[in-house]
């Protein structure tokens, strides 16, 4: 058995219930790891260590150590080290608190839940203890409404089968309860204090994984092997519901339950600007280093090496050269801006509160957005392609039952609209009296008026071998659905994890078949038989009972799902419902034309419905007996029981005899196709994967406008490798740009191998749309992740359920819809939404205006730390490069962190270039972000060289009034360096006050507090000790001060101001000021708010158009 640990190389766990008796006896450690979790990163020793070794492991703080160390060292620095290390110590200590309140709150957390007390079985008697103190192998009382401590499997319950209800919402978010059963040898078992039962058998199982909804083991009870499965598995999380008490053994603790396996770090990513960002701060290093080898090259060609000798030092003129290399890279080091990365984080921090926050993203029950990560929002404004899914996403995910084609007739449901909300069907429409006969009603020539209601079926139930009975037997069989009855009222209705099973099984009750009980292993249905006789209807009920021997589950691979049962005269029969395209071929007799029932379920694809054939053999007692005795023994097999399992499965699922197809319809999201009309005027193009069939995800696709009547499409079925690669050449030459591909799941598999996936790229991305059906979760992601691979853009995936999981993560953004079907695609993703058409606003108001306002950011701070630095370069050249500090240390230190910092942050928090009401108005405005023009190599060179001009004005008018002055050499120096200081602060702000669109009253508090901090602290530091004492009163007493400032600044500014006079009257390239302009004029909206605007088209030679977008960054 294993010792100390849960995985030292063993396949398997021995799980005994009386190994904790022995252990103590003993004085052995515990078999396993102990069950409490520990949540919190760092203890009181290692968080500085580990904390400082995270911070100095990213490229800039690194950096600035460097610069630190390079300024204690007196033969380089011409500056004190407080310059480098105040900033530095100010930016990781923010860092470092954070990190310390996060880890705080989640100490305290693990604290509250080790310290739950609950009821274990040890040496035969109960006790109360803690979570943390449950071992391996305890036996666990939980009552109703708690909640289970650790991973265990149910051993008895209150109920006298075994069985109970969990709630699992805390671990996938979905609502419906799950049942569990014990094995009936284990719910037999006595457990007190006077019982020696649990001597009597152990567990052996598969070691600790994460999968929430998979466990393999055997149970040995007197020597006698079982085998357990997930239907016995109780995870740690979940919670006991409509049931007194379960008896539990535990499997798993701690840091090896499943739930825990799943709490591991969320991947990080990186946006696209913040890719951009680090690479211009490499090239601003680089320019660092290219100005500062200039000087040092200068000096060592031009000047006499006497001139960089320090004092009680000598070296050659190479050292000097070197020395003064350094001592230039430690006066440029603010050229890369210290605060740029923290404060970029910060206010996209706040950024993703305001998604959080956002009143217009909320649905009805008061449920916002959600924003799992804050790295991502300026993401949200540059995306090119959109993959989603459909059901659940673009579609309510509420199923109604609406059609079925059954023995060459096509039936309607004619639900009344309490349906929808899942109340169990109670009448249906009047039946036509004239309605008769079966086969005379096909749904290739009749409208659905004419069809016959379902309703029809319970005159034709008199006979359970008619092909009516077959259909809506299966239909009320083949499902997990679970009867669950109101307490106060007694009320029936139907839960289960698929909203298609619930809708199936309320469509059988209309049809006659009511299912009214599932207990245990047996199925309880009522049959309504109905008689006419003209306006007299007679209607006879009994029920039948059917044993439970066998449930083999749907998932996204198998597409189909199977049930075995046993009637009440001992036939076995074999029932199965799944996507046409694996029924089919698993079916070799038809009780119609098999031709016939495809045309009606094609029709029903084309009119937006969900399909499902639905398909049964029956089985030979001597037959199913081996198959069933086979498959218990591949069940016991841990290490190989998928593949056996599934082999027996597939031999089972043959030869089966076509019975009838169901169409189920899921109605589109309110605001689906207005939304996606709007991502198309964005240059966005939509992607739907689906698992439905190719018409159904046709028709739906046109309902939600992502194919339009202006579109050809073109649908890829080759069913060979040869066949893909000459649809797909033929394919590209006939390309169109108003195009929809559609392809399957099958051809999908042939176009993404080697020899084709370049050309189904290149169609894919010509056309506007491609819709891929009959696509499983690997498939949706293998899309997604060719496309990333194969285009610069950014790339976004939106779901609602674990099948869209894989998709979600491959993409650069995901997005969760918090549907029906758990919380698996929330927690996957970066971001979650209510409902689809909230995407629009997360897109195109949130993403577009965090782009805008990061990308801002970025460009004032270069601009403001080159306005700043390149002083000491230009002073340079007047000093012979002797790498003297044009400024004092107090204003290095605190132009980024103090001066300077409010300004740029604030606005990139408030800043907004329209009104909302007016940017609403055009989508167009968003391409602006997915082809990068806010950030470029053009904004760059912009910005820089006006950076350039600006500092090189600053320095200069204060150089020359200093050398026109009367004051002495050292006095003029310092003068001409407080003097340009002062130009340069208000300069910058200045620059950003002209930049500012959305002048709000605390942007304006902001730039007054910053300014006046910046007038105070000059004045008060005047009065220290140092080299500038005094300076400043002296400057600012002469008339030469002010007026160099007045033209210092009417040098920099007024060429901006012209510069922004133009744009803001004058400008036609740029639609955002065209659109403040008809603002101004009240063109756009008048007093009463109406549109006045009419027909204004940004798209004509004004907003990049989809073809121009860009797929080169910078």
């Amino acid at each position: 058995m294993e010792r100390h640990g849960s995985s030292l190389g063993q396949p398997y766990r021995l799980v005994d219930p009386f190994q904790i008796e022995r252990d103590e006896h003993t004085h052995q450690k515990p078999t396993y790891i102990s069950n409490a979790i520990h949540t919190s990163k760092y203890t009181f020793l290692n968080f500085l260590p580990i904390c400082l070794l995270q911070e100095f492991r990213r490229s800039a703080n690194l950096y600035f150590l460097v610069i630190a160390i390079l300024q204690s060292i007196k033969q380089i620095s011409p500056l004190t080290p407080v310059t480098a290390i105040a900033p530095l110590v100010m930016v990781v200590s923010v860092s470092l608190l954070r990190e310390a309140i996060e880890d705080r709150k989640k100490r305290l957390s693990d604290g509250f839940i080790n310290a739950k007390p609950v009821l274990v079985l040890r040496n035969f008697e109960e006790q109360q203890i803690v979570w943390e103190s449950i071992q391996v192998g305890d036996l666990v009382r939980i009552h109703e409404r708690e909640a289970f401590p650790a991973d265990g499997i149910i051993l008895a319950s209150s109920e006298e089968n075994g069985s109970c209800f969990i709630d699992t919402s805390n671990l996938d978010g979905e609502a419906n309860l799950k049942s569990r059963s014990s094995l009936r040898v284990t719910s037999k078992l006595v457990f007190d204090r006077t019982s020696r039962d649990k001597e009597k058998f152990f567990i052996k199982c598969e070691q600790p994984d994460q999968d929430l909804y998979r466990f393999a083991g055997n149970l040995s009870v007197d020597s006698k092997m079982y085998s357990l499965s997930e239907k016995q598995f109780l995870p740690r999380g979940s919670t006991l519901m409509n049931t007194k008490w379960v008896m539990m053994l535990v499997v798993y603790t701690g840091h090896d339950t499943k739930v825990m396996k799943n709490a591991r770090a969320a991947h990080h990513k990186l946006s696209h600007l913040d890719l951009q960002m680090s690479r211009t701060v490499v090239f601003v290093f680089f320019i660092q280093v290219l100005l500062c080898a200039i000087a040092a090259c200068v000096h060592h060609f031009h000047f006499d090496s006497s001139v960089l000798i320090h004092v009680g030092d000598e070296h050659s003129k190479s050292q000097e050269s070197v020395l003064l290399f350094l001592s230039f890279i430690v006066l440029m080091n603010t050229l890369i801006p210290i605060s740029l990365v923290v404060t970029v984080e910060i206010i996209k921090t706040v950024h993703a509160k305001f998604i959080t926050w956002d009143n217009k993203m909320r649905d009805s029950n008061g449920e916002g957005a959600m924003a799992n990560t804050s790295s991502l929002t300026d993401e949200l404004g540059q995306v090119k392609y959109i993959f989603t899914d459909k059901t659940g996403t673009l579609t309510q995910n509420q199923m109604v039952f609406r059609k079925c084609s059954v023995g060459g007739g096509v039936y309607v449901a004619k639900q009344k609209r309490s349906l929808l909300s899942g109340v169990s069907i109670s009448s249906l429409d009047a039946l036509n009296a004239g309605t008769t006969g079966t086969s005379t009603y096909h749904s290739d020539d009749s409208q659905p008026s004419e069809l016959p209601p379902i309703s029809y079926f319970r005159r034709l139930l008199r006979n359970l071998e008619s092909r009516e009975s077959h259909f809506a037997l299966a239909m009320s069989l083949c499902h997990t659905v679970v009867c669950e009855y109101d307490r106060t009222t007694g009320a029936l209705s139907y839960n289960s994890d698929s909203p298609d099973e619930c809708a199936l099984v309320r469509g059988a009750e209309a049809m006659g078949v009511r299912l009214f009980e599932r207990c245990g292993h047996k199925l309880y249905v009522a049959i309504t038989e109905e008689d006419r006789h003209g306006s007299h209807v007679k209607t006879v009920t009994y029920t039948l009972t059917f044993q439970i021997l066998r449930v083999i589950h749907f998932s996204s691979d198998r597409k189909r799902m199977t049930i075995i049962v046993r009637d009440e005269n001992g036939g076995i029969k074999v029932i199965c419902k799944g996507a046409d395209s694996v029924i089919l071929e698993r079916c070799d007799h038809y009780l119609s034309s098999k031709e016939e029932t495809m045309a009606h379920a094609t029709q029903f694809a084309e009119e937006g419905y969900r399909i499902l054939l639905f398909a049964e053999r029956d089985l030979d007692e001597n037959y199913y007996s081996s198959w069933e005795d086979r498959y218990d023994e591949a069940e016991l097999d841990i290490h190989s029981k998928e593949a056996k399992t599934e082999a027996l499965v597939d031999e089972i699922e043959r030869h089966f005899t076509l019975i009838g197809a169901s169409a189920v319809e899921d109605k589109l999201q309110v605001g689906v196709p207005e939304t996606i009309s709007l991502f198309q005027k964005a240059g966005i193009k939509i992607w739907v994967l689906t698992g439905d069939k190719l018409e159904t995800s046709l028709e739906m696709g046109k309902l939600c406008r992502v194919v339009t009547p202006k579109m050809q499409e073109v649908i890829i079925q080759g069913t060979t490798r040869y066949e893909m690669t000459q649809q797909l050449e033929k394919a590209l030459q006939n390309s169109k740009e108003s195009q929809a591909v559609l392809i399957d799941g099958s051809a999908l598999t042939l176009a993404l191998l080697p020899a084709n996936r370049n050309n189904f790229l290149k169609l894919a991305l010509q056309s506007a749309t491609v819709i891929v059906c009959r696509a499983s979760p690997i498939q949706k992601a293998l899309v997604v992740e060719l496309v990333k691979a194969g285009v610069p853009d950014v790339t976004l995936a939106v779901g609602d359920g674990a099948n869209d999981v894989s998709m979600i993560r491959a993409a650069h953004v995901g997005v969760g819809v918090m549907g029906q079907e758990g919380m698996q695609a929330v927690r996957s993703a970066d971001y979650a939404v209510q409902q689809f058409s909230h995407l629009g606003r997360l897109l195109l108001y949130h993403g577009r205006l965090s782009y805008l306002r990061t990308t801002q950011c970025i460009d004032y701070f270069l601009y403001k730390n080159i306005v700043f630095t390149v002083p000491h370069f230009f002073y340079g050249i007047a000093s012979a490069f002797s790498a003297q500090t044009f400024f004092c240390d107090l204003y290095i230190t605190a132009y980024n962190v103090v001066f300077t910092a409010l300004p740029v942050t604030i606005r990139a928090v408030m800043e907004t270039d329209l009104l909302e009401a007016i940017a609403a108005k055009f989508p167009e405005l968003y391409r602006f972000g997915a082809t990068n023009m806010f950030f470029s190599h053009r904004t760059m060179a912009k910005s820089s060289s006006l950076a350039v001009c600006h500092a090189l004005i600053t320095t200069a008018v204060p150089l020359l009034l200093a050398q026109h002055s009367n004051l002495g050499e050292g006095d003029s120096f310092w003068a001409a360096s407080v003097a340009s200081f002062f130009y340069i602060v208000p300069i910058v702000h200045f620059q950003i006050f002209f930049e500012t669109w959305n002048w709000t009253w605390l942007i304006c508090l902001t730039y007054a507090l910053s300014l006046g901090a910046f007038f105070m602290c000059i004045a008060v530091y005047d009065h220290f000790v140092g080299d500038v004492e005094g300076v400043w009163r002296t400057v600012i007493a002469r008339k030469g001060f002010w007026l160099g400032f007045a033209l210092a600044s009417v040098a920099c500014i007024l060429p901006v101001v012209a510069y922004k006079c133009y744009e803001e009257n004058f400008e036609t390239s740029n639609p955002v000021h065209i659109l403040r302009r008809t603002r101004l004029h009240n063109k756009v909206l008048d007093s009463s708010g109406v549109d006045t605007l009419g027909s204004t088209d940004l798209t004509t030679s004004v907003v990049p158009s989809p073809q121009a977008t860009s797929n080169k960054r910078p």
